[in-house]
């Protein structure tokens, strides 16, 4: 490619021309065939939920699969953690040597961990508005991106 911006017609397209699908099909296939073998009940119904939206975004690639069964590994704890929260309380009460004390159940260290563990996981996959803008960088406005195609 010439000039600091490339064409579009210069470049070899990675998938075949043949494929007709949509982009909601292409992206249950992806979701299907990159699935990892050992996903709990919830981790498998968050990666069918989560999983098609990523390849659409273009960042569920065969690269990234642990990264994305790491998010939502780390998006079922947190959502387990918090049921648990739900239905009990938060603190409780000690007594020791420095009298009365309100301490924190352990669930609530562990939701704190679980969420900046998903939190982290959401920033490397650009999930959200921050971290979107700085993935794209120069390289977006190269090409068209050929899911407006489909939208």
């Amino acid at each position: 490619m010439k000039g600091r911006k490339g064409k579009p017609e210069n470049v070899t397209p990675l998938r075949p021309e043949s494929d007709d699908r949509t982009l909601e099909e292409r992206a249950l296939d992806a979701a299907e065939t990159l699935r990892p073998l050992g996903l709990s009940d919830d981790e498998g119904a968050l990666w069918d939920e989560i999983t098609p939206e990523l390849f659409k975004l273009g960042r569920l690639k065969l690269h990234f699969v642990h990264v994305a069964h790491e998010y939502v590994a780390a998006l079922a704890r947190l959502r387990g953690y918090r049921a648990a929260l739900a239905d009990g309380e938060e603190t409780y009460e000690s007594e020791g040597r420095a009298g009365k004390q309100r301490k924190a159940v352990p669930e609530v260290a562990q939701y704190n961990e679980s969420w900046r563990q998903w939190r982290a996981l959401a920033n490397d996959l650009g999930l959200n508005p921050q971290a979107e803008r700085g993935l794209g960088g120069a390289i977006r406005d190269l090409f068209d991106d050929p899911a407006d195609d489909f939208i």
